[in-house]
């Protein structure tokens, strides 16, 4: 309700700006025959203005901004889109987006408290949480664990050195080889 109260209140400020803008500007008055044609015989309920050879025609009982062009000894008038309708289409489009969503995590959060759970076994969400606590430094690998983690480590330590070993000795290769 306040929402059209507003787009009423709105469109009579555009179209009496409008209206105003386009009499500033105004070449030259509108003949009487060109008022009777464009009016449809009813000329006290419309306010018009000639801009650029064409009738620009303000509706006094709705606020309806239209422009008349004459085409083949016939006026045809088309009404100008107003930006508050895009606007107003737009805002109830997220409107209904918001409620959908709203109402999918009131689902979700509904479903998480009776214990139903919403994701993939195996997720990171859905594993049990760990006994360790923030701060806590101890691991929770076991002593076999640890044994193959030095293992693998030393492995990597002994591949790397020889690794640089050959490095090294390729560089003094070339070295040698340039002097």
């Amino acid at each position: 309700m306040i929402r059209k109260s507003i787009s009423a209140a709105f469109g009579i400020v555009v179209c009496l700006s409008v209206s105003v803008i386009g009499a500033a500007f105004a070449e030259e008055a509108v003949s009487e025959e060109t008022v009777t044609a464009v009016t449809d015989g009813t000329p006290e309920r419309y306010s018009l203005v000639s801009v650029d050879g064409d009738v620009l025609r303000v509706d006094r009982q709705n606020g309806t901004v239209s422009v008349c062009k004459q085409k083949n000894e016939a006026w045809r008038c088309n009404p100008v889109p107003l930006a508050e309708e895009a606007y107003l289409a737009e805002i109830n489009t997220l409107a209904g987006e918001v409620e959908r969503l709203t109402a999918r995590v009131e689902e979700l959060e509904g479903a998480e408290a009776n214990g139903q759970s919403q994701l993939p076994p195996g997720s990171a969400l859905d594993r049990p949480a760990t006994g360790t606590k923030p701060g806590d430094q101890t691991s929770g690998m076991t002593s076999e664990d640890e044994e193959e983690l030095d293992r693998v480590l030393d492995f990597t330590e002994t591949a790397m050195r020889r690794f640089f070993g050959m490095v090294r000795e390729l560089q003094k290769d070339l070295d040698g080889s340039g002097n």
